[in-house]
């Protein structure tokens, strides 16, 4: 999220709330990269490391229940 004169600092800090009341996960938090310049975005990016496994794998369930295949 480029976030250039902290624009989107609102929707960070509602986020943030959510984690602290318990409707969002710590961990599907930090899928939200933020930074106020793209430089500094794109390097926070590719230093990203995926730390919401859970997340991922009820999302590969739920495409699986669906009968989604990749291969269609």
């Amino acid at each position: 999220l480029l976030n250039v004169d902290g624009y989107y600092n609102s929707l960070l800090s509602f986020i943030d709330t959510a984690v602290e009341e318990g409707f969002i996960s710590p961990n599907a938090r930090q899928i939200i990269i933020s930074a106020p310049t793209a430089k500094e975005l794109v390097k926070k990016l590719e230093e990203y490391s995926p730390c919401h496994e859970s997340v991922a794998s009820k999302l590969c369930w739920e495409i699986e229940r669906i009968g989604y295949s990749s291969e269609d």
